[in-house]
């Protein structure tokens, strides 16, 4: 199993499906698992993607898709360059 860590950036507040509120702006860490295939050549399966929330002086680690986090920030970038 290997971890990878990004952090990503939204410019205005956002929700993802299965979360219960908007969260606010800002930059959150995303953790995502992977595990090695047994096949002939490097392959890899996504077993988690984890994004981790600074609200209220804790930490949450909230289970996101990886497709919903990524329509999220393409959104985000969307209304960002949009003309005012």
């Amino acid at each position: 199993m290997t971890s990878t860590s990004e952090l990503v950036t939204f410019h205005h507040p956002f929700q993802l499906p299965g979360l219960d509120q908007p969260h606010p702006a800002g930059a959150f860490t995303v953790v995502t698992d992977r595990e090695a295939l047994d096949v002939s050549f490097p392959a890899f399966r996504v077993t988690t993607t984890i994004m981790l929330s600074d609200g209220r002086g804790t930490i949450e680690a909230l289970q996101v898709a990886r497709a919903a986090l990524d329509e999220a920030l393409a959104r985000d970038q969307a209304t960002s360059k949009a003309p005012s």
